[in-house]
């Protein structure tokens, strides 16, 4: 195999690469992949291994933010350093535009690109940090164009220098963000005692959730933190108004990433304790729920909860499911199979 060669997507080039690109994606993620406009492509061998596709849009005081878009590389050239040198690419071909900061949008499993990122001064930012940055306008384009607003379990990254916030105060995000999803609600012809009904039965079965998660950390020997996933706030709003369930996604995170079948078995089981708290919790429920409206609600939404952190594929893996099944295909389809049963039982 010869060097890898980086150099501009031609005109021409971008119907081809688009269809490459839907094959490396997932189905979900394949539909949402778009034909690039501007690009760099990765050559091996004078065959196509990778792309890397970029935008620039405006921000506050003149700024340019530079977007690294979608980037992919084919399954056959993985590990032999081509999103790497993409991304370096990209990044620095953005500076020399005149961007001040560079952002992407990354999956929060997505193991390789983290490294990558953080490699390339990449950093996880939050709400604060980029209204602070880039104004109101310059974030509320970029949460749109880089479709943060609905890419569930998906985190902004940028160049801008951050500090990581405290574990009890992602917690504290990740209850406020999960409550205040809550309060379209009330547009659609919901009480205030049906909200708060609602958002004690929320507490509670994220309470658990984290709990569960918390429990497995302390056993592991692994360090891990908490994180709240910034992605698909909108989709959160929109499907918790309107009557339905879709929490913001919070989780443990392990603190150095392995490509070990031992890393591979910590994930799952991290996954698997989370969806168990669920699973005792709805049993709770369902024992109580001729008792009060409290326990019903907590029945009717843990159902879902279950069924959310059961799920392996896009957009619900990001709520453990996907962790359960890179472990155990059967343990897997075991929750699977429960949650489904629970949600036409209960």
């Amino acid at each position: 195999m010869n060097g890898i060669q980086i150099r501009k997507m031609e005109k021409e080039e971008a119907e081809l690469v688009w269809k490459i690109g839907r094959q490396s994606f997932g189905f979900v993620e394949g539909l949402a992949f778009q034909k690039p406009q501007n690009a760099f492509l990765a050559i091996i061998d004078n065959k196509i291994a990778g792309m890397a596709s970029y935008k620039l849009f405006p921000a506050k005081n003149n700024q340019k933010i530079g977007y690294v878009e979608t980037c992919f590389v084919k399954k056959e050239y993985a590990g032999k350093g081509v999103g790497t040198q993409l991304y370096q690419k990209a990044t620095q071909f953005l500076k020399e535009q005149g961007c001040e900061t560079a952002a992407a949008t990354v999956k929060d499993d997505n193991v390789a690109s983290w490294k990558l990122f953080e490699n390339n001064g990449y950093h996880i930012t939050g709400y604060m940090q980029m209204l602070k940055h880039y104004g109101f306008t310059g974030t509320i384009r970029l949460w749109f164009q880089s479709t943060l607003a609905i890419a569930t379990g998906f985190d902004i990254w940028t160049t801008i220098p951050v500090k990581r916030s405290s574990v009890s105060m992602q917690i504290v995000l990740f209850a406020l963000l999960n409550l205040l999803i809550l309060l379209p609600s009330l547009l659609f012809g919901g009480g205030i005692t049906d909200l708060g009904v609602k958002a004690a039965a929320v507490t509670v079965l994220l309470a658990s959730s984290l709990a569960g998660g918390l429990l497995y950390v302390l056993l592991s020997r692994e360090k891990w933190h908490f994180r709240v996933t910034r992605g698909g706030l909108l989709i959160s709003v929109l499907v918790t108004g309107l009557g339905g369930y879709w929490p913001m996604a919070g989780r443990f995170y392990p603190e150095k990433y392995q490509r070990t079948s031992k890393f591979s078995r910590s994930m799952g089981l991290e996954g698997l304790f989370e969806w168990l708290a669920i699973l005792l919790l709805v049993g709770a429920g369902a024992a109580w729920q001729d008792q009060s409206v409290f326990w019903q609600e907590v029945c009717a939404l843990g159902t879902t909860l279950l069924l959310l952190h059961s799920l392996p594929m896009y957009p619900f893996a990001c709520f453990g499911g996907n962790r359960i099944w890179e472990y155990s295909k059967i343990l897997s389809v075991g929750t699977m199979i429960i949650s489904g049963v629970g949600i036409f039982v209960l």
